[in-house]
């Protein structure tokens, strides 16, 4: 079947999610948007530049962040790409909160990068 070469992906997907949450706790700007595709698209219809402009904000600003991923599902969607629906359970020194999330990633060449975020 087509999609079996990404299921043997699954540890290398929750390993790029988990790498992703770790740089948002660790508030490294930098090595969070490297996680993002080239061609990731923000939800909202704000550009890439408007979008990464108020991700270096929300990053840099709280004194503390902790991001944790939380019962990761992951579906395969083709042989390059893959969506994961989790709980996103975020806390910083202002806000807590829990949110349902999507992400899709694709397989660029040997590395997963998100092409899409939606939060349900």
């Amino acid at each position: 079947p087509a999609a079996a070469p990404a299921e043997n992906d699954t540890p290398a997907v929750l390993g790029v999610l988990t790498a992703w949450a770790k740089a948002w706790s660790s508030k490294d700007p930098d090595a969070y948007l490297s996680y993002y595709a080239d061609d990731f698209q923000p939800e909202g219809g704000i550009s890439r530049e408007q979008w990464e402009a108020q991700r270096r904000e929300r990053i840099v600003k709280p004194a503390r962040i902790s991001v944790k991923v939380v019962k990761p599902q992951v579906s395969h969607l083709d042989a390059h790409r893959v969506r994961v629906n989790f709980l996103q359970d975020y806390s910083s020194d202002t806000l807590t909160d829990q949110i349902r999330k999507a992400v899709e990633l694709s397989d660029a060449g040997g590395s997963w990068k998100i092409i899409r975020e939606t939060v349900h």
